[in-house]
């Protein structure tokens, strides 16, 4: 009796056993196939950035907190100060650099489906308050940003264009034309003097009268 359930201790010993060791290698071989993405870090002066997104935000390489690489693509990893959700929908948000200042707001248009990770829950934008710190990623060489990185394009945010200033007309050029030669003279000079100059002459025309009729009576008066 005793001999049975000593082999009936070590049967059960050895199913146990055998079992444990099946399920190690089942776990091991299902963590082995399963696809895991190739995280890495990267530095954010070598993300190649969309010529359109440094156009409208040049500070956008100083607001640049790092780069991560998933799946060889390259993530540039931003935080942002969420100001408000608009009445379209549209979000606003502050991006801030390193050290924590103010470099610019973007308007994102998320989807309605789309949530942001927020304390490790998944929140809607509508839900959000003012001041909370978000998390935006920006895939390299894209006009787009997403919150997370890797995420696919049906996943990312679309970006709001700022609204361009209509281009000035510019007047028609003219070129320098000299002045045309005066060909004749004015024909009447401007009457600025006053008749003081006409009395003077009359008086002087008067006074050589009266001397040259002096003069001729001196002359024609017969001596006494």
């Amino acid at each position: 009796m005793i001999t049975r359930l000593s082999t009936l201790t070590v049967t059960s010993a050895v199913l146990l056993m055998s079992i444990a060791w099946s399920g190690d290698s089942i776990a091991q071989q299902t963590s082995s196939t399963m696809p895991t993405p190739d995280t890495d870090r990267a530095s954010c002066t070598e993300i190649d950035w969309h010529r359109d997104l440094v156009r409208e935000y040049p500070w956008v390489g100083d607001a640049c907190q790092e780069a991560i690489i998933v799946n060889g693509q390259k993530w540039a990893r931003f935080e942002a100060e969420f100001q408000q959700f608009n009445r379209d929908g549209t979000i606003t948000s502050n991006f801030r650099d390193a050290r924590g200042r103010s470099l610019g707001s973007v308007k994102l248009q998320p989807g309605s489906d789309q949530r942001v990770l927020l304390d490790g829950r998944a929140t809607r934008f509508s839900d959000l308050r003012r001041g909370q710190v978000l998390n935006f990623y920006a895939p390299e060489g894209l006009y787009a940003f997403a919150m997370e990185p890797g995420a696919t394009p049906a996943e990312q945010v679309q970006i709001v264009r700022q609204p361009t200033a209509p281009a000035r007309e510019e007047a028609p050029r003219q070129l320098a034309q000299a002045p045309a030669a005066t060909t004749s003279r004015q024909r009447a000079l401007p009457a600025t003097a006053g008749p003081l100059p006409l009395f003077a002459l009359g008086g002087l025309l008067s006074l050589l009268g009266g001397i040259g009729l002096t003069t001729r009576r001196r002359f024609q008066t017969p001596n006494a």
